[in-house]
């Protein structure tokens, strides 16, 4: 037990090579019995009400049952419930279309503003770096990522309201995995999150016209939860949830990228040259030319998330199953880690445990492979994959282009802490940072 607490993808990495790497499932067993992931409602974990919960997941036995149709207007003929109609909201917010265009280049204004602009009304950590000899890679990843995220979806007041709010996030992202696996002495996370919540709150209290800005699913998430009745304080634990999940992984993606890519002087210029294209004076940053015509960037992120990517993939048996011979009994919880996967030397090769973005240059078609999996799979798909993306390339290619990037001192690079639970990609262990000097190109 001590052992899969401490360090579970470890334990499991064990377990597969004792089966001689074979890639057939198998079983753990813990305390006498054998190991079945239990997953407990994410909202409920984070304090929403359970008359809450049971609105969200109730759907309507009609259409004069549909409350949130009648007082939204939204179209709902299959008689979806509010939970089910939020999963629809995610990919309007999301996937490629016009509010997905209108999140983007609020993101990209965001970033830009903090990379190139010198606000002195609000310093990001690149301004500041500028003009000091050294800043932290973790706190440049997380000032400027974060900051865009919580603007571009909740416009400019809940950073009025609250300027530490980033702060208060990452204490709690930090150990925000104590939080699902009910850990003793919470106290300095829950305080955090208790923060956050009130924060949403005071944000929740404010007339609409006071807090412009928010984002189509800040927006719709809010309309209908009050469609329904849903008490404020519920809301208020919903909109902290948005923000955690739209925050959680990025600047770690961002974070090991940019580690791996100032380690690699020649990966490093490649990348600065085949982005600059995308920078036109006085035209902003083109997204589609960083999409579609920046290969070793792409390389760079799909090695990133193959490494660090630690996400699982959760699924119920329902019906009698066999996989790789072995029955799997139904009503069991059959779990999928991707780091498993992204390291089976098949299909990525004897130097499976290399960081080597060029596999990537190599095979075009390892991103289509069942054995890689950074954002899930299936209903689970992460649906803001294309826009963290997008995030950490606008970053990039703008630093390098406003930006002579240096790492300062002889430190060892990064170890990560696979030890942590982690909701997607791993952090850095605690200490574990790059210093760098940033000098005006």
């Amino acid at each position: 037990m001590i052992p899969y607490l401490k360090n579970g993808s470890g334990l499991i990495s064990r377990a597969r090579k004792y089966f001689n790497d074979t890639r057939e499932p198998f079983a753990i067993t813990l305390t006498g019995g054998k190991l079945y992931f239990i997953v407990r409602e994410l909202a409920s974990s984070f304090g929403v009400s359970n008359s809450a919960l049971y609105e969200f997941s109730r759907q309507p036995l009609g259409e004069k049952d549909d409350v949130v149709s009648r007082k939204t207007g939204i179209k709902n003929p299959r008689l979806k419930s509010l939970s089910q109609l939020n999963n629809d909201f995610w990919k309007q917010q999301l996937l490629p279309g016009e509010r997905y265009s209108e999140l983007q280049e609020r993101f990209l204004g965001y970033i830009e503003t903090s990379l190139i602009q010198a606000d002195t009304s609000n310093k990001s950590a690149t301004c500041e770096a500028a003009n000091h000899e050294h800043t932290s890679l973790m706190e440049w990843t997380q000032s400027v990522l974060i900051d865009a995220g919580v603007r571009a979806f909740f416009g400019d007041k809940l950073l009025e309201l609250e300027p530490d709010l980033p702060k208060h996030f990452l204490k709690f992202n930090n150990e925000q995995w104590k939080l699902w696996h009910k850990w003793p002495k919470t106290t300095q996370m829950r305080a955090a999150k208790s923060q956050c919540i009130k924060t949403m709150q005071q944000y929740l209290a404010l007339p609409k016209h006071e807090r412009p800005g928010a984002a189509y699913m800040v927006e719709i998430m809010e309309t209908t939860q009050r469609a329904l009745g849903i008490p404020e304080d519920d809301i208020a634990i919903v909109l902290f949830m948005l923000l955690w999940t739209t925050n959680t992984n990025t600047y770690k993606l961002l974070f090991w990228a940019l580690a791996h890519l100032l380690r690699d002087p020649g990966l490093l210029a490649t990348i600065r040259e085949e982005t600059a294209p995308a920078i036109k004076p006085g035209k902003g940053v083109s997204i589609p030319y960083l999409t579609d015509s920046c290969p070793w960037l792409s390389a760079l992120l799909n090695e990133v998330l193959r490494i660090y990517g630690d996400a699982s993939s959760t699924r119920l048996v329902t019906a009698p199953t066999s996989i790789g011979g072995k029955a799997l009994p139904v009503g069991s919880c059959v779990v999928v880690p991707a780091q498993q996967l992204h390291f089976n030397r098949s299909i990525y090769g004897p130097d499976v445990n290399e960081f080597a973005p060029e596999r990537f240059i190599r095979s075009k078609n390892l991103t289509h492979s069942s054995s890689y999996r950074p954002f899930g799979g299936g209903i689970s798909y992460c649906p803001g994959r294309l826009l963290a993306r997008q995030e950490v390339s606008i970053f990039i290619a703008l630093a390098l282009a406003r930006f002579d990037v240096e790492i300062v001192g002889e430190r060892k690079f990064p170890v990560a802490d696979k030890g942590k639970p982690t909701a997607g990609v791993m952090s850095p262990k605690p200490g574990e940072d790059l210093l760098l000097r940033l000098s005006p190109r």
